[in-house]
């Protein structure tokens, strides 16, 4: 017979539907716990790097060590140059243009001075420094130029007196127009009465001396006329510096009273 009070009947087997949520509730808490904790893992994995933090060991990694590589320049070596030298032919005796001659043919530079003797022939070498060797560079040989036996200098009157006679002379004249140019300093009283010709035999006279030729076949021709010349030496080859201190000057005095009597 059916019992009436069913309200009453206990359910033996256990069964609870509250308990079987809770279960179910619990579950859900953890795995969504886990679930938060892998995608935190997986974040740090990720970005840890970027802020710094590094969950998994890692080596320490060290930059490799660069040497500095020193280049030594190469040595230079200096290039040094042996200056030319030429061999001093002996010139002692010779007549000064030859030894002129003999000088500019061996590549030798030279200066003169003159000086008096009385056993040496005017115009003929007396010694030279040095008398045998080589010179290089600008190194030069010194040659000693008879003058001659000492005799005092003119005057200015004879000087003068001379120089205006020395145009008349024939062809064949071996005197200067200005006498001792080359061993005395020329006053300007001296050229004071000369003309424009005169000057300039005189001027030109100082280099021929030493032996130069000129462009001027009138000059050329003068010079060839006198005795004591013996033109060798090119104008474009002749080398000033053989002029002695006493020569340069008296070339100065010569071409300034030109100027001032408007030869030039």
């Amino acid at each position: 017979m059916p019992n009436d009070n069913w309200e009453e009947f206990e359910d033996i087997s256990g069964y609870s539907d509250s308990g079987t949520k809770r279960g179910w509730k619990v579950a859900v808490i953890i795995l969504s716990v886990l679930v938060v904790l892998l995608l935190a893992g997986l974040a740090l994995l990720l970005f840890g790097g970027k802020l710094g933090i590094n969950i998994l060991p890692t080596e320490p990694t060290t930059a490799p060590t660069t040497q500095a590589v020193t280049t030594v320049p190469p040595t230079t070596q200096a290039v040094t140059t042996e200056p030319v030298r030429a061999e001093v032919p002996n010139v002692v005796g010779m007549n000064a243009r030859d030894a002129y001659d003999d000088l500019n043919a061996a590549g030798v530079k030279y200066t003169i001075q003159r000086e008096y003797s009385d056993t040496v022939a005017p115009e003929y070498v007396i010694s030279q420094s040095p008398t045998e060797g080589t010179v290089s560079g600008d190194q030069k040989v010194i040659l000693y130029i008879s003058k001659g036996p000492d005799r005092p200098a003119p005057t200015a009157a004879a000087a003068t007196e001379a120089t205006k006679k020395s145009d008349k002379q024939s062809s064949s004249s071996g005197h200067y127009v200005l006498e001792g140019s080359d061993s005395r300093l020329i006053q300007k009283s001296e050229l004071s009465g000369m003309d424009e010709q005169e000057l300039t035999l005189a001027l030109n006279e100082i280099y021929a001396r030493h032996g130069r030729r000129f462009n001027s076949a009138e000059l050329q021709k003068y010079f060839d006329a006198q005795s004591w010349y013996h033109g060798t030496i090119p104008p474009d080859r002749f080398d000033d510096n053989v002029l002695t201190e006493t020569e340069e000057a008296n070339v100065k005095t010569i071409l300034s009273v030109m100027t001032e009597k408007g030869y030039r």
